[in-house]
C-alpha cells in the first residue's frame, strides 16, 4: 500500500512539474517583433588600413513596452560601441548606437557586436569590409636640370 501511495504522489509531482509554464527563450524573431533596426548589418566597402571608421545603427521601438539597452559587447578590441546605457525608449521612439572600428585589418573582415536589451532581448550587429594598404604618396618632382642663363 505504501508503494502505491508513494507512486501516486511521485506521479502527481511529476505532472505538476511539467504543467508549470516556463518562459520560452527569446529568439531573434522576438527582437524583430519589438525593435526595428536600420544598419544592423553594414558594409564599409574598402577602407584604408589604420584609419578609424564608424557607422550608426538606429533602433526603433515597435513594441508596446519601453525598452533599454543594457550592454553592448564587441567581438574584439578593435570595435567600440557608443550608446547611453539604460536609456529608456518607449513605443515609437528611436535610439542610436555608433559603432567604431579602428581599421586595423588588411584584407576582408567581419566583426560583430552583441547588444543586450531589457526583457531578455539580444541582437547581433555585423559589419564587414576590406582593409587596403594606402599607396605611398609620390614625391614631388625636383628640378634636376640647370637652367642656362648666359646668352
Amino acid at each position: 500500500m505504501k508503494k502505491i501511495y508513494l507512486m501516486v504522489v511521485a506521479l502527481f509531482l511529476v505532472v505538476i512539474g511539467f504543467s508549470q509554464t516556463t518562459s520560452p527563450a527569446t529568439t531573434a524573431k522576438d527582437v524583430n517583433m519589438q525593435i526595428a533596426f536600420k544598419n544592423d548589418t553594414y558594409n564599409f566597402g574598402k577602407i584604408t588600413f589604420g584609419k578609424p571608421v564608424e557607422y550608426v545603427v538606429e533602433m526603433k521601438n515597435i513594441g508596446k513596452d519601453s525598452l533599454s539597452i543594457l550592454n553592448a559587447q564587441p567581438g574584439c578590441g578593435c570595435t567600440t560601441p557608443s550608446f547611453v546605457p539604460n536609456e529608456k525608449f518607449g513605443p515609437g521612439q528611436t535610439v542610436k548606437m555608433t559603432i567604431r572600428f579602428n581599421g586595423s585589418v588588411i584584407g576582408s573582415f567581419t566583426r560583430y557586436t552583441d547588444v543586450y536589451f531589457t526583457g531578455g532581448l539580444t541582437k547581433k550587429f555585423t559589419f564587414t569590409g576590406e582593409g587596403i594598404q594606402e599607396a605611398p604618396a609620390a614625391a614631388p618632382a625636383t628640378a634636376t636640370q640647370k637652367i642656362n642663363t648666359k646668352n
